[in-house]
């Protein structure tokens, strides 16, 4: 039966959020929370391998736990064992890890009501996601809400992602060979994604391009990438380029991803995890998204107070309705030009 969890008997609390690059970002709010409110515990945020990059240098005591993909059961178990984890809450449900951590005896063990493996838990959440009549971060935040007290106090900051001076300096040496030199104004367009929700066409995207280096000829376009992404980003680019336009497809790490990002003006860019790492910078942002549950900007929309959100006018999810001339005035708003 769910009681008020007191902070006070905890000591070791663990988030799990083992899926993409959005879903960690959009679990941060939580982290931060968690952190605020267990003041005497350890904070441990279990995430994928590959994300661990993406969250080095926060600006809060928490612990980064990472899932490796060639970890067996036995040895993820014998991983939070060794944590002697009071409190677990799975962001991210996933039958394995509901199950290990209820034969390790957690004391409290929170997650959704509607698995079918919800029993496991022992503080369960009637929130169904697929609704998506909050945000991602807010079904999160409930995860801790319904079962704690909340300090008024605690704020989650508008920077949720940090890198040290070091970082910076030897990127942006770095970007001088890419054509970025210091004070370089540039927006980042990155057309990619995974294909979780609907996206604009890379026609859509070439125009956008094409119209914002003639509207605001004093930036530079950036587009960004995985190499596996190389033929979108091509599609997506005016055909006739020059100087102002920088192709960084598959030439960059998370970190130095981050730190592009962070010196931008504006990024552009369909629902996808760089959207979310510019969400947590607090960067000016403009953000494609269908309007159909559960993959709207209603529940995925990026974080930060700068973002503008185009989605089809007549409340469909036909992309093509979205206008690139609006986008482009959009900037402007933005780059306040």
């Amino acid at each position: 039966m769910n009681r008020k969890i007191n902070p006070s008997e905890i000591k070791s609390v663990l988030i799990s959020r083992t899926d993409n690059i959005g879903d960690v970002i959009l679990t941060l709010p939580l982290v931060y929370a968690a952190r605020c409110v267990f003041k005497n515990a350890d904070v441990f945020f279990y995430v994928n391998e590959r994300l661990k990059p993406l969250l080095d240098g926060m600006s809060i005591n928490v612990n980064i736990l990472t899932e490796d993909k060639h970890q067996n059961y036995a040895d993820r178990k014998r991983l939070f064992a060794k944590h002697n984890i009071d409190l677990a809450i799975f962001a991210k449900p996933r039958f394995d890890l509901a199950l290990m951590f209820f034969q390790l005896g957690t004391k409290f063990r929170v997650g959704t009501a509607y698995r079918w493996y919800s029993f496991l838990y022992n503080h369960r959440v009637k929130e169904h996601r697929k609704f998506a009549d909050k945000h991602e971060s807010e079904y999160n935040l409930n995860l801790l809400r319904e079962f704690v007290e909340m300090d008024e106090n605690c704020r989650v900051p508008e920077r949720l992602l940090n890198y040290e001076e070091r970082e910076k300096k030897d990127f942006l040496e770095k970007a001088i060979s890419f054509g970025i030199s210091p004070g370089t104004k540039y927006i980042i367009i990155h057309p990619g994604s995974r294909g979780s929700a609907k996206d604009i066409s890379l026609e859509q995207f070439r125009e956008i391009g094409i119209k914002l280096l003639a509207a605001y000829p004093d930036h530079k376009i950036v587009y960004t990438g995985l190499e596996s992404e190389k033929d979108i980003v091509i599609n997506s680019m005016p055909v006739e380029r020059n100087e102002k336009v920088i192709d960084l497809t598959g030439k960059l790490n998370l970190r130095e991803l981050m730190i592009l990002v962070d010196h931008s003006d504006l990024f552009i860019s369909n629902s996808t995890g760089p959207i979310h790492i510019a969400g947590a910078l607090n960067k000016n942002i403009i953000g494609f998204y269908p309007n159909s549950a559960p993959v709207n900007d209603v529940r995925w929309k990026p974080l930060g107070i700068n973002t503008t959100i185009f989605k089809p006018s007549d409340g469909s999810d036909n992309m093509s309705l979205i206008d690139t001339n609006e986008v482009v005035s959009s900037a402007g708003r933005h780059l306040k030009v």
